[in-house]
């Protein structure tokens, strides 16, 4: 089962921001990504933007509307 949270590293301790749902003496593993905040905030500007402005998923642009249709040249 994996989780993921949140923490601030002090010494040699790492302070988490919730509580671990696991038993006591529960044997894990642990892996270590690094928050930058510099990078947390264009993270989030760029989030923002595309809420506000939207973004393209793949859909075809037509020019006119005479483009959607297809005619059959027979």
């Amino acid at each position: 089962m994996r989780q993921i949270y949140k923490g601030i590293v002090e010494g040699n301790v790492i302070r988490l921001e919730e509580p671990i749902k696991l038993p006591e003496g529960t044997s894990i593993l642990v892996s270590f990504s690094t928050i930058y905040e510099e990078k947390q905030e264009a993270i989030k500007q760029r989030q923002l933007y595309f809420l506000e402005t939207g973004f393209n998923l793949g859909e075809k642009f037509y020019s006119n509307r005479e483009d959607i249709y297809v005619r059959d040249s027979d």
